[in-house]
């Protein structure tokens, strides 16, 4: 049951991430406006979940570790923004593939939870067929140590912590009772990213001009954010969290899906490159991603 919830949440993470692009590209809402939203509506989202789920009586320890870990959920943005504003997308998207690793490495250490060598063999399988359906081309200066790298690896750490953070949680909170305090984690942190240099100047500005349907496309697609982050965590609550991490490499996989359907069917809401080389590489990093799962969980 658990590895269903951990395929789940990246494939409503890939409709996400559409949702994303169309409100960037179509209506030209800059990235920051969408996450300052977004901690807001988690506010409100933890404020909900708390009605149902009432205050769970924790110690302060692990109050500051399930906070810090929706501190860094949000967080993880700033140094991925960073390295936006200094490269292209190409170069630093395919980076967060990066992240699955350290999830490994520090669940090792911190958690105990370790794999066989075969799982962990089909681990690096998936995780660099991940790469591979992120990256438009393969180009040898995606790897070239720039600042965007850097700010890349640390975005990568700062979510990776806060995922271990969570599986830290759990053991002393029941699944549900930790999300009212999560979500409040992450309000915290996108307060953190809107005092950050303009960016709630930026926010103003932008909304002011909104029209009554971005706000609508804004809540929808925070809704199905929050129905991706909580599947996840169930995962977590379930499985270990290396194992999560690295089973949410197949989001690229579910995101190129989407785009094929969305470029052959719906053409005026989306239209992908979809050529023979791009899907050519693409089959083969489905046929690595597939043999990475047999290895995992055969």
């Amino acid at each position: 049951m658990g590895i269903f919830y951990a395929l789940l949440s990246p494939a409503i993470f890939g409709i996400a991430n559409y949702i994303d692009k169309f409100l960037l590209e179509k209506h030209n809402i800059s990235p920051i406006v969408i996450t300052i939203y977004g901690g807001v509506f988690a506010l409100f989202a933890g404020i909900i979940t708390l009605f149902f789920t009432g205050f769970y009586p924790i110690d302060t320890r692990t109050l500051l570790i399930i906070l810090g870990s929706g501190f860094l959920t949000a967080l993880y943005l700033l140094p991925y923004y960073k390295a936006l504003n200094i490269d292209e997308t190409s170069n630093v998207v395919p980076l967060f593939q990066f992240y699955p690793i350290f999830v490994l490495i520090l669940s090792l250490i911190l958690l105990r939870e370790g794999f066989t060598t075969i799982q962990y063999v089909g681990s690096a399988l998936i995780v660099g067929a991940g790469f591979l359906l992120s990256v438009e081309k393969v180009e040898g200066k995606i790897f070239k140590l720039r600042k965007s790298f850097f700010y890349m690896m640390l975005s990568c750490i700062v979510f990776a912590v806060a995922q271990v953070l969570y599986r830290f949680a759990l053991e002393e909170i029941p699944f549900w009772n930790t999300l009212p305090y999560e979500t409040f984690g992450i309000a915290l942190g996108s307060l953190l990213i809107a005092m950050y240099g303009k960016n709630f100047q930026t926010f103003r500005k932008e909304t002011r001009k909104f029209k009554k349907r971005v706000f609508i496309f804004l809540t929808i697609n925070e809704i199905i954010y929050i129905a991706a982050r909580y599947t996840g965590y169930f995962a977590i609550s379930l499985i270990s969290v290396g194992l999560v991490s690295i089973l949410a490499g197949t989001q690229p996989l579910f995101v190129l899906i989407f785009g094929i359907i969305l470029s052959i069917w719906f053409p005026k809401i989306l239209k992908e490159v979809i050529t023979k080389k791009t899907l050519g590489l693409k089959f083969v990093s489905i046929l690595i991603i597939i043999l990475g799962s047999y290895l995992i969980f055969a």
